[in-house]
């Protein structure tokens, strides 16, 4: 079985910091082509998410953060549940 695991810390920062990126550099293309379509994708999964201003851009960064905990969470759950559950299950070591 393979010894090394993710630890979940560093992978939540890592991801939380990611996803927070990647909203500031979608918000601050907003500010400059307004007219571009992908921005609505923002009001879909922010919910109450509205026009560009300073608290909905904190709520975003927010949620970003919480939304890059959460995936974190996850994948690092089951990358370090696999080796086991294939071990378990199949007699393979992964």
């Amino acid at each position: 079985m393979r010894s090394k695991t993710i630890p979940y810390l560093p992978t939540m920062f890592a991801t939380c910091m990611l996803f927070m990126v990647l909203y500031s550099i979608c918000a601050v293309l907003w500010l400059f082509l307004p007219d571009l379509p992908g921005h609505a994708i923002l009001e879909t999964v922010f919910p109450g998410f509205k026009l560009l201003d300073v608290p909905n851009f904190c709520y975003g960064m927010i949620m970003s953060a919480i939304y890059g905990w959460f995936m974190a969470v996850v994948f690092v759950f089951f990358y370090n549940l696999w080796p086991k559950l294939a071990y378990a299950l199949f007699g393979v070591k992964a």
